[in-house]
């Protein structure tokens, strides 16, 4: 029997692939919950940090971020395709899971390669930059990208723990 196709490296694979999905929920979560709050909240601890500081190492924090998440992009896709492919089960429970997984890769191009390039560009202008109507709404509208990934890939997670 060819090795790719034993059933050991497949729920390998499978598992490896569960991890991934929860590794980058975790990473959202962390970056919201934790990491923004700490560098926004900064005068709490006593540090002197303006907004537009702090702004700026969040953005270096989800630059570093969107490579792993582009990365996992590429892997969902990859999964997500085979799964549809060489799975069995009903066949809208899959394109459910495929249409989710579909909305995360979405969700992470556009905070990837569309929010956050824009917002690096607002502020190497400054913090008028930032301060300005646009920039606010293309902020809010990258933080709920944000939520929406972090959501469908909950579900994406979810769904294969518990699929049997």
């Amino acid at each position: 029997m060819n090795i790719f196709f034993s059933k050991n490296f497949i729920n390998t694979i499978k598992a490896i692939y569960i991890w991934l999905l929860g590794l980058s929920i975790g990473i959202i979560f962390s970056s919201g919950a934790f990491i923004a709050s700490v560098l926004f909240y900064a005068k709490d601890f006593g540090i002197e940090l303006e907004k537009f500081e702090a702004g700026i190492l969040m953005t270096e924090i989800f630059s570093r971020i969107n490579i792993f998440l582009l990365i996992i992009a590429f892997i969902i896709t990859f999964y997500e395709i085979l799964s549809l492919k060489l799975e069995s089960g009903y066949k809208a429970q899959k394109s459910i899971l495929f249409i989710s997984s579909l909305i995360s890769v979405i969700c992470i191009f556009l905070f990837s390669l569309y929010y956050t390039p824009y917002i690096i560009e607002q502020q190497k202008i400054g913090e008028i930059a930032i301060n300005t109507n646009q920039f606010l709404s293309m902020h809010k509208q990258s933080e709920w990208v944000f939520k929406i990934l972090f959501f469908t890939l909950s579900f994406n997670l979810i769904y294969r723990i518990l699929k049997k």
